[in-house]
C-alpha cells in the first residue's frame, strides 16, 4: 500500500535530499558559495544514496522490518554526509542553509520509522483478535 503515511515521509525525504544537493549552499565564506552539486562529491554520493534508499523503501511496504532497516541505513547515510562536510571540508567557512536543511530528511525518516512501528503494532493487535 503505497498510500500510507510512512510512504509520504519517505518520498518527502528523497525530494528534500535531492533539493538540498542542487539548490542550497552547504558552506559559504566571504566570496564563495559551496553547493553539494559542485563540490563535496563524497558527501553528495551519500545524500544521493539516502534519497535512493528512501525511494526503494516506499516499495518495500509488504515487509515492515525491511522498511525500518532501510530507513535506518538512509539516516546513517545522511549522518555520514553531514560529518564528511563538517570534519573534512570545513576550514574557515560558515555553515550554509543546506547544512541546516540536512536535518529535515533525517527527521522525516525518523517519522517514517515511527509510523512503520505504529503499523506493526496495529497488525499484531489485529492478529491477536483473530
Amino acid at each position: 500500500m503505497i498510500q500510507r503515511v510512512q510512504s509520504l515521509f519517505f518520498f518527502f525525504s528523497a525530494i528534500c535530499s535531492i533539493t538540498i544537493v542542487y539548490t542550497f549552499p552547504v558552506l559559504q565564506d566571504d566570496t564563495n558559495i559551496y553547493l553539494l552539486k559542485d563540490h563535496f562529491s563524497d558527501a553528495r554520493l551519500f545524500v544521493f544514496l539516502s534519497a535512493a534508499l528512501s525511494i526503494f523503501a516506499i516499495f518495500q511496504f509488504k515487509n515492515r522490518s525491511r522498511q525500518q532497516l532501510i530507513a535506518s541505513i538512509a539516516r546513517l547515510m545522511i549522518t555520514i554526509a553531514f560529518f564528511l562536510i563538517v570534519f573534512l571540508h570545513r576550514e574557515e567557512e560558515v555553515f550554509g542553509i543546506g547544512m541546516i536543511l540536512l536535518i529535515v530528511p533525517f527527521i522525516t525518516l525518523i517519522a517514517a520509522n515511527f509510523f512503520i512501528r505504529k503499523d506493526e503494532k496495529l497488525v499484531k493487535s489485529s492478529d491477536r483478535i483473530r
